[in-house]
């Protein structure tokens, strides 16, 4: 039996000033030293404390261990002058670990509401699917016993370049891990709230996470 795990992390948004622009060259794959640098700089000047991020060179960071009052400052990033009623969910996404490894990460553009193409699994005979914000997008299929993701892409590389381009699953194990997620999340959407009513809304955690529309 494999140990998989959903792991939902975020992007964090910071503001950007004249040091911003002197970024390292290359790559955090390539240049990991600098960039590791220079993204702790960068998280400095706009949160208390933020954890590691998921993995060296990939700044994604895992949703659950940020703090409240670093939360709020990121939803204010993310929102900026936009009315939080009619935002988009938090960038991130949700990667896969197996034993340990993370074989999926969230791709560009990726959003928490993927969720939602996500819940799909719950259904044992789950139409195929894509995930519908992030770019490239994995594909997402059921063949008897096993959940296989591809990833791969004609016009565009995953990220990291060392990802597999298929991903086997079995389907029950993954559908519980699916399952031992969503309630962590229920769990933290509950702390989320709290934040609600600094933003003018009743349910931040549905905006931010489930993807659902707020309302005045």
């Amino acid at each position: 039996m494999n140990k998989i795990e959903f792991i939902p992390l975020v992007e964090l948004p910071t503001q950007k000033d004249i040091d911003s622009e002197k970024h390292p060259g290359g790559t955090p794959l390539t240049n990991l030293p600098e960039w590791d640098l220079y993204q702790q700089k960068e998280l400095k000047k706009n949160y208390r404390n933020i954890p590691d991020p998921i993995s060296n060179g990939i700044y994604q960071y895992r949703l659950i261990d940020i703090d409240l009052e670093d939360l709020e400052a990121a939803i204010r990033l993310h929102i900026s002058d936009t009315d939080i009623n009619k935002s988009c969910s938090l960038f991130g996404g949700y990667a896969i670990s197996v034993n340990g490894n993370i074989e999926l990460y969230p791709q560009c553009c990726g959003l928490l509401e993927e969720i939602r193409q996500w819940e799909n699994l719950l259904n044992e005979n789950f139409e195929d699917f894509y995930l519908l914000t992030c770019h490239p997008s994995p594909f997402i299929t059921k063949k008897e016993s096993e959940i296989i993701i591809y990833c791969k892409d004609e016009f565009e590389t995953f990220f990291p370049s060392t990802a597999k381009t298929c991903i086997r699953l079995n389907y029950q194990e993954t559908k519980s891990a699916f399952l031992k997620m969503i309630e962590e999340l229920k769990t933290f959407s509950i702390k989320l709230n709290t934040l609600s009513g600094k933003f003018g809304t009743d349910n931040i955690s549905n905006i931010l996470i489930w993807g659902q529309p707020g309302e005045k």
